[in-house]
């Protein structure tokens, strides 16, 4: 695919050195689950589901988990329980989807999965669970304060695909704001994918403006006494107005007609 691919693909290679904590355990008849143990995840599978298959997401997982700690400078204040199911029916029902698009989603506090052979065959294993971990790790600094556009952009940002995605022509953004209304307003393609596109350069935005160190920084800032202004402030060096000015501006560059 693209340098998302390669990167992937490392992370992966790193993530079959994992080991992982426990053997399976059943967890009730009813529900017909097995539970593998990572250091950061439980993850369990519907028992139609292959064990290696299990084991590939939860060691992606892991190492995904890790390395995105690592970089945002977080630790994770609980562990993230993951369910792979083992149909397509069975993942809308228990996510809340009405359409199977998104091969993973995190809602509630858990990470729901697509059976894991179709997310091969749709070659979006990596990608879906890349974004939902995302979400996953940043639910702890949502609760003090970040706001969603921004742990959304950063979840965009992280997958890459805004990258070899087409802009959105003429899109006008001025208030950061204007993306938690779309994240709300469009779920389902094709708008949402305009909706990732923009939330990938959001996060874009401030890698290159302000730097890899400085953007990264600003997730670990947010701890429940600051708000978004103060973070922006302490971190960035600039008022949140300018910030989001600037932003506004790399946004409607980036959807011009006639984009360089």
């Amino acid at each position: 695919m693209n340098g998302f691919t390669s990167h992937r693909s490392a992370l992966l290679a790193t993530a079959l050195g994992l080991v992982l904590i426990g053997a399976p355990v059943s967890v009730t008849a009813q529900e017909a689950f097995v539970t593998l143990r990572t250091s950061s995840l439980d993850v369990r599978y519907m028992r139609g589901v292959p064990e290696a298959d299990a084991r590939r997401a939860a060691e992606y997982l892991q190492a995904e988990t890790d390395s995105i700690t690592r970089q945002l400078k977080l630790t994770p204040k609980r562990r993230i329980e993951v369910r792979i199911y083992d149909n397509v029916s069975r993942f809308l029902a228990e996510s809340g989807l009405k359409k199977p698009w998104r091969g993973a989603y995190f809602v509630r506090g858990i990470l729901h999965c697509q059976p894991v052979q179709a997310l091969l065959q749709r070659e979006i294993f990596e990608q879906s669970l890349t974004s939902e971990i995302a979400r996953a790790i940043l639910q702890g600094v949502g609760e003090q304060g970040c706001p969603l556009w921004l742990r959304e952009s950063y979840a965009a940002h992280r997958v890459g695909a805004f990258r070899t995605t087409s802009a959105p022509i003429g899109a006008r953004l001025t208030a950061f704001a204007d993306l938690n209304q779309d994240i709300q307003s469009y779920p389902d393609p094709p708008q949402r994918d305009d909706v990732q596109y923009m939330l990938g350069q959001t996060m874009n935005f401030f890698v290159t403006t302000y730097g890899e160190a400085a953007a990264m920084s600003l997730f670990a800032d947010f701890d429940g006494t600051r708000g978004v202004e103060t973070v922006f402030r302490r971190v960035l060096g600039q008022e949140y107005a300018a910030v989001e000015k600037a932003w506004a501006g790399h946004i409607a560059e980036q959807s011009a007609p006639f984009k360089r």
